[in-house]
């Protein structure tokens, strides 16, 4: 059962409860998905447990992944991710599900479908769905084998908060290049907090 809670008192501890129960209570991806989408929402719309170093970015990596919480298995990762301006990581899945809620500035996000059949290791083919900019209060989903980019267009960081069924760095996701067509693994650096 999710807890009661006002916008301004919403802790990331409540949160994690929150999401734990959701994902308890439903089987499906897109259930626990729907059902975690306006808690992301409530948490990304009180900014008061935002702290600066969340807008820190890995100037290699072109964003900062901070990590919120994890269960000791691995299971239910929650990030704040910093996108410095004109960045962004290129096509990638999850191969978990993920819920995404915009708190300052802006991403968009570029969709893509897979042609090929997935059987030839390391070659991918991809063709664009669809793109929008997600926006402060904007909250999207993501199902394990979507394959999305993420660019920074705006001026400033971008701050996002990411809940993910698996922390990324453990669940096999690929790296997409649709130029040369290849498929790589994708592990990212994270900052613990």
């Amino acid at each position: 059962m999710v807890q009661s809670y006002s916008v301004e008192t919403y802790s990331v501890e409540d949160y994690v409860t929150d999401i734990r129960a959701a994902v308890a209570h439903n089987t499906s991806d897109d259930a626990i998905t729907q059902a975690i989408k306006p808690l992301a929402k409530r948490l990304a719309s009180n900014t008061s447990w935002i702290k600066d170093s969340y807008r820190e970015v890995d100037e290699e990596q072109g964003f900062g992944l901070h990590l919120l919480h994890e269960e000791d298995n691995h299971d239910l990762a929650v990030f704040v991710i910093a996108w410095a301006p004109g960045r962004g990581l290129a096509a990638h899945n999850h191969k978990t599900w993920a819920v995404v809620a915009g708190i300052e500035g802006q991403e968009h996000e570029t969709n893509y479908r897979r042609l090929d059949d997935g059987l030839k290791s390391g070659f991918a083919q991809l063709e664009k769905t669809h793109e929008e900019t997600i926006l402060a209060g904007n909250v999207v989903c993501c199902m394990p084998e979507d394959i999305h980019s993420v660019h920074n267009n705006g001026a400033q960081i971008a701050v996002s908060l990411h809940t993910y069924g698996r922390h990324l760095n453990y669940t096999g996701r690929s790296l997409f290049d649709n130029e040369t067509h290849s498929e790589t693994p994708c592990i990212v650096k994270i900052t613990d907090e």
